[in-house]
């Protein structure tokens, strides 16, 4: 099959993302895929919170996003810093004043400024309308490519696999044409969430081909999906780098980006 015939689209997590932003995804990735540079396409789905068309929540949103902020920062805070080095206790969000210089360099920026990004997980949660148009940045890049016929799939990272997830939901009334060949849902959240989602079932969306989670070892976000969810391959690999959550991202993870990516997207 030539090259051209293959589409990656990437969707990326909670930060202030730029357009752009998969240009180091991509020369990571295309180390071991040696694809085009016209076959990478990208969703930039944070505007709906940066841009100039934010949308505020009314005030009952914004008292269930509070509620929500702390009901998730539990499991997150948890699973974050029981890896700190040399102890096993947890900590409460106000005790974090009280972390060592040492420790608070092994937490995630997340951790350390909470409100920067898991706010945007509640307000995704909460308000229908950022919802509908965070999903819209994701399902508009998928109309493009749905009379296509490419070989395509999505690589999404953290809350960027809640985005494709639930977007490709939607597709199965929305665009009953399109397919997608490949999701790969790095670091994903979806567990965390399960419960919050419009379509609770966990099945694998009718669209999709073949659906892959990874999540590496010490991720405080990732983890293994089934048997919540439907996935075919539910996997599980080294950290690699400094931060288990973005070790999927980073140049040189053979294990993630070659053993795993490649291989599938290559296996037809």
């Amino acid at each position: 099959m030539n090259n051209l015939d293959y589409r990656v689209l990437w969707v990326h997590g909670i930060s202030p993302y730029k357009a752009g932003y998969s240009i180091a995804w991509q020369t990571a990735f295309n180390t071991y895929l040696n694809f085009p540079d016209s076959d990478y396409l990208e969703v930039l789905w944070s505007t709906v919170f940066k841009g100039e068309n934010t949308i505020p929540l009314t005030p009952q949103e914004q008292l269930a996003a509070d509620e929500l902020r702390k009901v998730l920062a539990t499991p997150m805070l948890a699973r974050a810093t029981a890896q700190l080095p040399g102890s096993s206790l947890l900590l409460e969000w106000s005790s974090l004043k009280g972390v060592s210089s040492v420790e608070r360099a092994f937490l995630p920026d997340w951790v350390l400024n909470p409100d920067a990004y898991i706010g945007e997980f509640t307000e995704y949660l909460v308000s229908r309308r950022i919802r509908n148009a965070v999903k819209e940045k994701m399902k508009e890049k998928l109309r493009s490519l749905a009379s296509s016929g490419d070989d395509t799939s999505i690589i999404a990272h953290s809350w960027g696999t809640v985005v494709a997830y639930e977007s490709l939901i939607d597709l199965e009334a929305e665009l009953p044409t399109f397919k997608l060949t490949n999701l790969f849902t790095l670091g994903s959240p979806l567990w965390m969430v399960h419960l919050l989602l419009d379509d609770r079932s966990g099945r694998k969306p009718a669209n999709t081909g073949i659906w892959v989670n990874v999540h590496a070892l010490g991720d405080p976000i990732g983890a293994g999906l089934r048997p919540g969810f439907q996935v075919d391959k539910d996997l599980v690999v080294p950290s690699f780098g400094n931060d288990p959550h973005g070790s999927y991202l980073v140049a040189g993870n053979v294990a993630v980006q070659r053993d795993i990516i490649k291989a599938t997207i290559l296996a037809a």
